[in-house]
């Protein structure tokens, strides 16, 4: 189970709503995949989290753009 695993993680990053249904599904089963429900669920988190950084930065980033459209 160990690429399987690395594929939910990765899975969880990218599209955290998985790493939730995961988390969900597996924490009433036996402790190895609890573990990988706990896992995913702390990848949703850090790709939430790192999702609303870009997202402010790509504002701030961007901001002359938004200027020179005059939407700013």
């Amino acid at each position: 189970m160990g690429w399987v695993r690395w594929l939910v993680y990765i899975l969880s990053f990218f599209i955290p709503v998985f790493g939730f249904v995961t988390f969900w599904v597996s924490s009433g089963k036996a402790d190895e995949l609890k573990d990988v429900g706990r896992g995913a669920m702390i990848a949703s988190f850090f790709g939430i989290v790192l999702y609303l950084i870009l997202a402010a930065l790509g504002v701030t980033v961007f901001s002359f753009l938004w200027r020179g459209m005059g939407i700013l």
